[in-house]
């Protein structure tokens, strides 16, 4: 499978292919594949299998950077004569050209390209809140918490609200994609009042990993191109819990009945780090688990700034984690998050300061030369004393993702190259996976890249079947 370099530009028909095409570019890129459609098919196309050929050669002319013509005319489009059967010709022509390791089997479902002519990148995130408006629930405007926080941000507008879903209905805006992308502008304080801790969502008919969620807001300032959290739109904007001291008798109850080492946090549905500097949370945590017996806290970020943490005094129950991905394609796909090497040598800090340290390389994401640079960031990583011994575990998860997801990054991203480089087919889940064999050559070697650099700890498998575990 051929990839685009990012600097390669080639210029035909009068469009620039380049992964680093503006939005705008691939809506006209994507437009012209339709317009070509409609003139060169001898039979009028329903919108279903109008949308279906266009998407198919959009990502061959994203991923091979060839015009939507040339693809229409190496699939046969322009010697049909024959109306009969027309569309199941060029689709499966196009079929075997997007998916050419594609067996019987694999299941592959096509969605419509969406991005329109206005859509544009996704502001950066650059480390620092400025919301206009904050809604504060009436039971916790008295909270301390509640005051500090809000100290932050003198000029914005404070809103009192029953309750969060009366809240969010006073802020909802048109929704969708723009409305997510200004979720920074807008913060919720909440009182959880029930779902503390849940076991993670894990996803069906995978092998859990045995981790737990300790509910404490939802949403993130960053914006990774593969997060499932974009097709989230319940909520415009950030929320965060007041309450947080109430979270102390939950813990401790859990804690009671807990297996020993069992893993909870809070990085499931926000980084935990990330608005540290605003919410406190982490010196919080860390000192109430000082009491636990069987519960582990875990603290996941993509964040270099963790001066919070540096400030509390490590003990056992408590692991800082860091998502790992190599310097280019973290880069490419984690816009507003701190760059790969800060975030190692932040973990270095805490490895040195006595805290236990993890990681997750989850999504590795495939495209050509994928080991060398794998390779490469597991060895810079592990090449660190004070990492490898206070290493706790390493997890692997390949690039994956629900319907509509692709669809919400093609509108927020210019590069989105990763989601046509590899095959993606419909899996266990519902998601769209790389195929199980590659997927099970990702895992070997990584798990192999990762003894190589010296790495003892335990190394798991994050949302794949048990027989993956296995092999």
């Amino acid at each position: 499978m051929r990839a685009l370099p990012v600097f390669c530009l080639r210029r035909r028909g009068g469009l620039i292919y380049n992964v680093r095409m503006a939005i705008k570019d691939n809506y006209l890129l994507a437009k012209s594949a339709a317009d070509m459609l409609e003139k060169a098919m001898p039979i009028r196309l329903g919108v279903n299998k109008s949308n279906e050929l266009v998407r198919l050669v959009y990502e061959i002319s994203r991923r091979e950077g060839v015009p939507a013509a040339t693809v229409l005319e190496e699939a046969g489009v322009y010697l049909l004569d024959d109306p009969g059967g027309a569309f199941h010709r060029i689709k499966e022509a196009l079929l075997g050209r997007r998916y050419p390791s594609r067996q019987d089997g694999d299941k592959v479902r096509i969605m419509p390209v969406k991005m329109g002519s206005g859509s544009k990148e996704c502001s950066l995130w650059e480390g620092k809140l400025s919301p206009g408006k904050i809604f504060v629930e009436k039971s916790v405007l008295s909270f301390e918490w509640t005051r500090d926080f809000l100290r932050n941000f003198p000029n914005a507008e404070v809103h009192e609200a029953d309750s969060l879903g009366k809240a969010a209905r006073m802020a909802r805006l048109s929704g969708g994609i723009e409305e997510y992308n200004r979720r920074r502008e807008t913060l919720f304080i909440t009182a959880n009042k029930a779902a503390f801790i849940k076991k993670c969502p894990c996803t069906r008919d995978a092998r859990r990993c045995g981790y737990w969620v300790l509910n404490l807001g939802f949403g993130c300032p960053f914006d990774c191109s593969y997060c499932y959290l974009q097709t989230y739109n319940d909520i415009p904007g950030l929320v965060f819990t007041a309450n947080i001291d109430d979270y102390y008798r939950h813990i401790m109850d859990f804690d009671a009945v807990a297996a020993k080492g069992l893993r909870i946090g809070t990085g499931e549905f926000t980084d935990s780090l990330a608005l540290d500097a605003y919410t406190g949370y982490a010196r919080k945590l860390i000192g109430f688990f000082r009491s636990a017996r069987n519960l582990v806290l875990e603290l996941k970020t993509k964040t270099a700034e963790i001066e919070n943490v540096l400030k509390e005094e490590p003990h056992e129950n408590v692991v800082i984690s860091w998502s790992i991905n190599t310097p280019s394609l973290a880069q490419a796909f984690e816009k507003g998050a701190s760059g790969v090497r800060d975030r190692i040598e932040a973990a270095r800090q805490a490895a040195l300061k006595g805290y236990s340290v993890a990681f997750h390389f989850d999504p590795v994401i495939w495209r050509e030369g994928w080991e060398k640079e794998y390779r490469d960031i597991t060895a810079e990583l592990f090449s660190s004393r004070e990492i490898r011994e206070k290493a706790a575990w390493v997890s692997l998860g390949t690039l994956r993702y629900s319907p509509g997801l692709k669809q919400a990054a093609e509108q927020r991203f210019e590069n989105n190259s990763m989601y046509y480089d590899g095959e993606f087919f419909l899996d266990f889940d519902g998601k769209f996976r790389y195929p199980e064999s590659l997927r099970k050559n990702i895992y070997s070697k990584m798990r192999q890249f990762l003894r190589e650099a010296g790495a003892k700890c335990w190394i798991y498998l994050c949302m794949e079947p048990s027989r993956l575990w296995e092999d």
